[in-house]
């Protein structure tokens, strides 16, 4: 069972590179759907109404009043109007309560710096503002700035107890600072408050799943699927939670799903033909790969390793088959390092199906554009010596021996060369070269029957 799931580890990486798309955008941030400036029913509660609650946030005068229903009318048709009375009835003495409202029309505007310093104005005027406190948190969430809004949130909490969307909004604080298990227990609390509430859900799982919590989070997602099976989202958190656990078969079996649903990302894709190749099912694996490279989207290294994974297993004319469609499919976008990587990897394929001819000229290709390329010279030194050709074969030998990383490698070609024109002495000498750079038991071995072999002629 090891030994089947020995390429598959490497891409238990990529399932939670996968999970993480799933939920966060581009830059990292997971998005929120449902409590977004966008949508009327947060600005309501983000803003909430002119009034307040005298015990936690701050009396108003009875001329703050006549003011504050003087400028009524403008606060929804005209902000900009409202600010500019408000302002202009602002004297030294006047309460926070109109600090915070100049910050909410502000808000409503769209200023959010301006908005954040009135809050910070009616807090200097009244300590214990609940509604600054929580509105200043709010801002700042939706301008990413999760570190300057968490204690603005945990303060609106201490002061007037919490409800569904403070404490959504913190655990969504708490999700993006890497702070999971703190963010779990947060999106534990908002779903008492808001059981139905999506952004928060989401929350919760990928809590669960950045803590490896993958039993609870299996179970959370069978009933969001049970409930609502076209959510391909939820089929794809749930495969890696599997994969978490390390049931593939069935991590398999929900990437499938969500590929025939149309849904698949190329991550989704690449990731279910790494399950696919270690379960035996080359062909099919080919494919799914093949699927992802069509989108072009994804990272060309990805592709070339799920292509020499195939080489690996022996499976030659598939993984030939996936370099030349990633050569197809990204024409033109590879780097010169990639452009490299692929065609050692054709030079591989060829020389492993017994093209000796086309591996040759593919090796001289790789070598006329990088002299150093250690491993193509050894290759290249191969194909001379099976050619007979061993003034050609000694030529690459000895400069994959000058190559960082390939001296050892090419010392022993060359010596092994060496011993089959029977050079004994200069092979010995290659080999305790290649002994000292990268130390090997056999070589120690080899290098006594050589020196007994030289001593017997």
């Amino acid at each position: 069972m090891k030994r089947r799931y020995r390429f598959l580890a490497a891409s238990l990486g990529a399932a939670v590179f996968l999970a993480s798309q799933l939920s966060a955008a581009s830059d990292g941030v997971y998005p929120l759907t449902e409590n977004t400036w966008s949508n009327p029913d947060f600005q309501k509660r983000f803003i909430g109404s002119y009034g307040f609650d005298m015990e936690i946030n701050p009396k108003i005068t009875s001329d703050e009043s006549e003011l504050l229903k003087s400028v009524a009318e403008y606060m929804n048709s005209n902000p900009s109007q409202a600010i500019q009375m408000l302002e202009a009835g602002m004297t030294e003495e006047s309460s926070a309560a109109l600090d915070y409202t100049i910050g909410s029309l502000y808000l409503q505007e769209g200023e959010t710096d301006k908005a954040i310093a009135k809050y910070e104005d009616s807090i200097r005027k009244f300590p214990n503002f609940f509604r600054a406190y929580q509105n200043i948190g709010y801002a700042l969430v939706q301008e990413g700035k999760f570190a300057r809004a968490k204690p603005m949130l945990i303060e609106a909490i201490e002061i007037g107890g919490g409800n569904g969307t403070l404490y959504g909004l913190l655990g969504y604080c708490f999700l993006n600072l890497g702070e999971s298990s703190l963010s779990l227990d947060a999106y534990r609390q908002a779903l008492l408050f808001q059981p139905d509430s999506n952004d928060w859900m989401l929350g919760k799982l990928n809590s669960l799943l950045d803590m490896n919590m993958n039993d609870e989070a299996i179970g959370m997602l069978s009933d969001l699927i049970e409930r609502d099976p076209s959510k391909a989202n939820f089929w794809m958190m749930q495969a890696n939670a599997y994969m978490g656990e390390r049931e593939f078969q069935k991590a398999l079996a929900n990437l499938e799903l969500v590929a025939r649903m149309g849904e698949a990302s190329p991550d989704s894709l690449a990731l279910l033909g790494d399950i696919m190749l270690n379960e035996g099912l080359v062909d099919l694996a080919v494919e799914r790969y093949g699927s992802a490279a069509r989108m072009g989207t994804l990272p060309v290294a990805k592709l070339l390793k799920a292509a020499e994974g195939l080489a690996q297993r022996g499976s030659i004319d598939q993984s030939l088959q996936l370099a030349s469609q990633i050569e197809s499919d990204y024409a033109g976008k590879l780097s010169p390092q990639e452009e490299l990587s692929l065609l050692n990897l054709k030079a591989s394929g060829a020389i492993a199906k017994g093209e000796m001819e086309a591996a040759a000229t593919i090796l001289e290709s790789i070598v006329s554009k990088d002299p150093l390329n250690g491993r193509a010279l050894v290759l290249l030194g191969d194909y001379y010596k099976s050619q007979d050709d061993t003034e050609n074969a000694m030529i690459q030998y000895e400069r994959a021996a000058k190559v960082k990383g390939y001296e050892s490698k090419g010392l022993i070609s060359l010596a092994r060369l060496q011993v089959s024109l029977k050079q004994y002495r200069e092979a010995i000498a290659n080999l305790r070269r290649a002994n000292a750079i990268e130390p090997r038991d056999y070589l120690d071995d080899y290098i006594d029957r050589l020196e007994t072999a030289l001593r017997s002629i």
